[in-house]
């Protein structure tokens, strides 16, 4: 079984990660992670933000490497990469293997990565990888 890292930004049960975003129906802005309380861009109320699944994929827009970092469910060195989604909302994310600043641009997908394991299953979250990755087992 697995179980969410982040529990409510995605569902680790799909067989390839999605994300749990919303739409404002008054502006049509899409966000991640979702939103609760109204838009933050046009100010409409809670009731206009309808929840939406947002496709775990999109283009590179930038990358900056960790090196040093005292958390307790990622080890260092490890790399985050700000995605433009496919479905809208730019936003970071950890890319499950290194990249560099020369694959700025090139397009990326999520892949399940096994955060650590517990007696009653994998606890997982989305990473991306390189689409070309993708195909050849990269995840």
């Amino acid at each position: 079984m697995k179980t969410a890292l982040h529990k409510g930004l995605y569902d680790p049960a799909s067989p390839s990660p999605q994300l749990n975003g919303t739409r404002c129906d008054v502006c049509g802005s899409v966000f991640f992670p979702p939103l609760g309380i109204g838009c933050e861009k046009c100010g409409a109320t809670a009731e206009h933000l309808k929840d939406i699944p947002l496709a775990a994929a999109g283009v590179l827009h930038s990358v900056a490497t960790v090196h040093l970092h005292n958390g307790k469910d990622i080890d260092a060195p490890f790399t985050v990469g700000e995605v433009q989604l496919d479905d809208g909302p730019l936003i970071r994310a950890l890319m499950n293997e290194a990249v560099d600043v020369s694959q700025i641009g090139q397009r990326v997908v999520g892949a399940w990565a096994v955060a650590r394991q517990e007696e009653d299953g994998d606890v997982v979250e989305p990473r991306f990888i390189l689409e070309t990755n993708s195909t050849t087992g990269g995840a």
